[in-house]
């Protein structure tokens, strides 16, 4: 009598226990990245039709919790958004091997052999991909309807899904003389491969280098009248601030800009068919035309933007040199009615916020058109986004499409996830030069920015020795009532120490002090003193 081998069992029954749900996985595995690819190739030609899995990382971190996004955003700083794309992607082509094993359990009895009447399940296996993607399906500018993407997609995930049945019978069959493993092996390669591509493919939205609109940011800004921003009131120490290496200039480029968003894709708007609706708790509802809006009298004024997620010596804070129209000028327009608490902005893709009537009313709120000369560009918000005062990067929504006013107040985006509501701008400063471990020559500058929202900044003060005495700081002279400050002071340090931690703080306009408690930028914004150490 012949004794089998483990090899010898192993060819004869491939569906042993310890092998039972490998090759239903596998073929779960290669039906998810077929329709990953699918799906990528549609976005590709047709960039109407979204790629599912960034529609779905979109709705994902919409309903993280503050805290979660502010961990994320401190940790990875811009890759935090691109990461949740891309695991997402990833968790996209993974799981089918969840719904290869689920359909296998479906189709097989207990005694391993095919129930009858399932074989056709294997086409409908990816049909809860497909569910999940119009369930959670974001609509965009650019995007097809909800119904035109479910009716436009199904073909794709019946399609993906035959492939999976295929996989899944190659597998059973087998190539004479292989080992079932080995071909079981192969086939995970090749689809994780598939899905890698189909991941790359959809992710790096090749479609928009043919289909897309230019940046509207690079043309100039052209509108009618303007009111430039007043002359600067040039200091007795502006001069200094000329040629100091490694210090931030005082306007940011476009492209230096910092840009943190909730929307994981910039939407895509066309002028021509864009409106912006007024309504509300107004008497004279209406919509206005790109071209109407930049018809109404415009104003320039230099302004800083802080994110709320900056960390204390961040770079999510920049300045620009804005064009806009002076909210209350349309408001008046539209006839407010008594009882008005707040004023809420929405934008292309559903995010929103809100400021209360007398800021929204204010002179200083305005409906920004253009940066630093040019169109707003996509990026920025395009066609429109407002430009408030005194507050937090996440009370000025971009992409707007309405504007509401209501007479209860309201929570948006950001406040529903346990951040504040006020977001106002906590004083702040930064040491960009010298940077951190540095050593430091005989005779050093020390030099960044302060910046104290609509506050402005009355004073910086450095400390050499950690702490234990402060000297009065050079500032240079404001672009504006609401930008940032350049400092500078200049010491000799004292070699025998061997090394020394520099502090800033500053103090706003009111005489308040930069508070030296350390908080995290959740749930109020960040707050303490930045500080490099170096080797004298």
């Amino acid at each position: 009598m012949r004794t089998e081998t483990p090899e010898s069992t192993e060819r004869s029954t491939p569906g042993a226990p310890q092998h039972r749900w490998r090759e239903p996985a596998v073929a779960g595995l290669a039906g998810a990245a077929a329709l990953t690819v699918l799906l990528a190739v549609a976005h590709t030609l047709f960039p109407s039709i979204p790629f599912a899995p960034s529609t779905i990382a979109q709705s994902l971190v919409r309903t993280t919790p503050g805290g979660f996004d502010s961990f994320f955003i401190d940790l990875l700083g811009h890759w935090a958004q691109r990461l949740a794309l891309l695991g997402t992607c990833v968790g996209f082509v993974l799981v089918g091997a969840i719904a290869g094993v689920v359909v296998e359990r479906l189709t097989m009895g207990r005694d391993h052999e095919r129930k009858p009447g399932t074989s056709d399940l294997w086409w409908a296996s990816l049909l809860p991909f497909w569910a999940v993607s119009v369930a959670l399906y974001v609509t965009y500018p650019q995007s097809a309807s909800r119904a035109a993407f479910a009716v436009e997609t199904l073909p794709l995930a019946i399609l993906a899904g035959g492939f999976a049945g295929r996989v899944r019978r190659r597998l059973t069959a087998g190539k004479r003389g292989e080992r079932p493993t080995d071909l079981t092996r192969r086939y995970a390669v090749r689809s994780l491969v598939l899905g890698g591509a189909g991941v790359a493919i959809g992710v790096a939205n090749l479609g928009r280098l043919v289909h897309r609109r230019p940046d509207p940011g690079a043309h100039r800004l052209a509108v009618g009248p303007v009111t430039p921003p007043p002359p600067r009131r040039l200091g007795t120490d502006d001069a200094d601030f000329k040629h100091v290496p490694g210090l931030t200039p005082e306007v940011t480029s476009i492209a230096g800009h910092y840009v943190v968003d909730e929307e994981l894709i910039d939407p895509d708007i066309d002028p021509a068919t864009w409106r912006l609706s007024f309504g509300g708790t107004v008497d004279r509802p209406f919509r206005l035309s790109y071209t109407q809006l930049k018809s109404f009298p415009a104003v320039e004024r230099y302004q800083t933007l802080e994110c709320i997620s900056n960390k204390i010596g961040g770079n999510l804070i920049s300045t620009a040199r804005w064009t806009g129209v002076p909210l209350k000028s349309i408001l008046e327009r539209a006839g407010i009615r008594s009882g008005a608490v707040e004023v809420v902005f929405t934008a292309a893709g559903g995010y929103s916020d809100s400021l209360p009537i007398d800021h929204a009313m204010d002179d200083s709120t305005l409906l920004a058109i253009g940066m630093n000369g040019h169109v707003l560009p996509r990026a920025h918000g395009f066609p429109a986004r407002l430009l408030s005062v005194g507050t937090y990067g996440m009370k000025n929504p971009k992409w707007l499409e309405s504007i509401v006013v209501v007479d209860i107040p309201y929570e948006g985006f950001w406040e529903q996830r346990g951040w504040t509501k006020q977001a106002i701008v906590k004083t702040n400063s930064r040491v960009d030069v010298p940077i951190d471990g540095m050593q430091l020559p005989a005779h050093t500058t020390v030099a960044g920015i302060a910046f104290a929202g609509d506050r402005g900044v009355s004073k910086v003060e450095v400390s050499t020795d950690g702490g234990r005495s402060w000297h009065p700081a050079e500032l240079r002279s404001a672009l504006g009532a609401y930008t940032w400050r350049q400092w500078l002071y200049r010491f000799t340090p004292d070699a025998s120490s061997g090394s020394a931690t520099l502090l800033v703080r500053a103090t706003d306009g009111t005489g308040n002090v930069q508070s030296p408690v350390e908080a995290q930028p959740y749930p109020s914004g960040a707050s303490g003193y930045d500080s490099v150490s170096v080797s004298l």
